[in-house]
């Protein structure tokens, strides 16, 4: 197994091991007094950003974020410095323009609680926690101190500017279990132990007390490793590419997880073995999958599309594209391209890229607070329309099953559309 691609929804904790290694205190500076010098900021997101971004009013009008700043200046002195970076931060989302915000775990202090979560359909599940509560891997997290995790999660979530409703809850699930943030918005507690209430698969419930700790604490376990968990097919193998042909479906499944070549196997001769699957074996369904896929070079999926096409042009098999909420940037590009192919039909999520987005981004720094924000410079426009997002033919949303005991409901999906097509 290739653990190079893994990516970060796995162990949201050892992501904020990236996230944090930038956090720190303001420098030392002759500054003015806090409410003086946050007023400096804000006043810098009211006239010079707009004229760095692309379009700051994308989506939102002026209108909206002048009554925004205004109202957080009006309670600057009823916050405390964490609270004001959230809530500058919250204003900045709100505009939803995507790759607008601030990094506000910079004034964080870098604990954060050891548990890890996904944001599925019906409520938030453990995917990572400590090593000595592993028999709550793949339970549901009911709360977050005395309030609804969900809840939590929701606060978090506004935090994130995007132009659909996938990627704040993917940048939440993250990043919600930092603790100096959370507290900020009303959740947990950065002096004593937080209550996290889970209930488990067999009906019971588990309450936990939880101090933050530092980071660099790394004695935890997540699902991939954990011994009552059955991963599915789509998350066995980390591979860039990979495929399995599956006789008792006659499928034959490819798996396209990132816009990179693999060393040692080139993507044509990735696409040379899976023609020789469909010249030796009784294939009737061709399923690409990019749920994966967040991205790299567009080009280099060029094989596989034109093979795609050639299958749609000379063979009855039908072929079925895979999309969710992590497939982005040139991901959703060759999804776009593959779901072009004329009677591709697509199957999974929504996903978090969206076809049409702000790109190019830059950062500055506020002048008071030292914070960096970051804004786009450029539109890319690639279908008519708002284009926030892809949307499936047929929804299979993503479920507790699908990450911890093995099933393959898309698999599925596809396998009943199939056959009842050939009836």
């Amino acid at each position: 197994m290739n653990n190079a691609n893994k990516i970060t929804y796995i162990s949201a904790f050892f992501f904020l091991t990236a996230v944090l290694a930038s956090c720190g205190n303001r420098p030392e500076t002759d500054e003015p007094d806090e409410l003086t010098g946050w007023r400096q900021d804000i006043e810098w997101i009211s006239d010079s950003l707009p004229l760095l971004h692309y379009d700051l009013f994308m989506y939102q009008p002026r209108d909206s974020l002048d009554a925004r700043l205004e109202r957080l200046e009006d309670s600057l002195d009823s916050l405390g410095d964490m609270e004001t970076a959230m809530e500058l931060t919250r204003v900045l989302a709100s505009m939803k323009c995507s790759h607008t915000g601030i990094t506000f775990w910079e004034r964080c202090e870098i604990r954060a609680y050891p548990i890890s979560v996904i944001w599925l359909d019906d409520g938030l599940f453990v995917t990572a926690i400590d090593t000595s509560h592993e028999e709550l891997i793949g339970s549901r997290l009911l709360t977050y101190g005395e309030r609804p995790a969900e809840e939590a999660a929701a606060a978090m979530a506004g935090m994130f500017p995007a132009t659909n409703d996938v990627v704040p809850r993917t940048n939440a699930e993250k990043i919600m279990m930092l603790a100096s943030c959370m507290t900020a918005l009303g959740y947990g507690s950065m002096l004593e132990p937080v209550e996290f209430r889970f209930l488990k698969e067999d009906g019971d419930t588990v309450t936990l007390h939880l101090e933050a700790v530092d980071f660099t604490y790394t004695n935890m376990v997540d699902f991939h490793s954990c011994g009552s968990v059955s991963l599915p097919l789509w998350l066995s193998f980390d591979d860039c590419y990979w495929h399995k042909y599956i006789p008792e479906r006659k499928m034959l499944y490819c798996a396209y997880n990132s816009c990179n070549m693999m060393h040692g196997y080139p993507v044509e001769e990735y696409v040379d073995d899976l023609r020789a699957v469909v010249e030796t074996e009784d294939v009737r369904d061709v399923v690409i999958d990019l749920r994966r896929n967040g991205g790299g070079n567009s080009l280099v999926a060029t094989p596989i599309i034109l093979w795609l096409r050639e299958l749609s042009e000379s063979t009855d098999i039908s072929i079925s594209l895979v999309i969710g909420r992590w497939t982005y940037s040139s991901g959703i590009l060759n999804a776009m391209e593959i779901a072009g192919i004329p009677d591709v039909t697509v199957y999974g999520e929504m996903t978090g890229g969206s076809p049409n987005h702000l790109g190019e981004v830059r950062t500055a720094v506020l002048p008071f607070s030292g914070l960096t924000v970051s804004y786009p410079t450029k539109y890319f426009e690639t279908v008519e329309g708002p284009g926030t997002t892809m949307v499936p033919d047929v929804p299979v949303p993503l479920t507790p099953d699908m990450f911890f005991h093995g099933a393959d409901n898309v698999l599925d999906s596809i396998s009943s559309r199939g056959n009842r097509s050939r009836l």
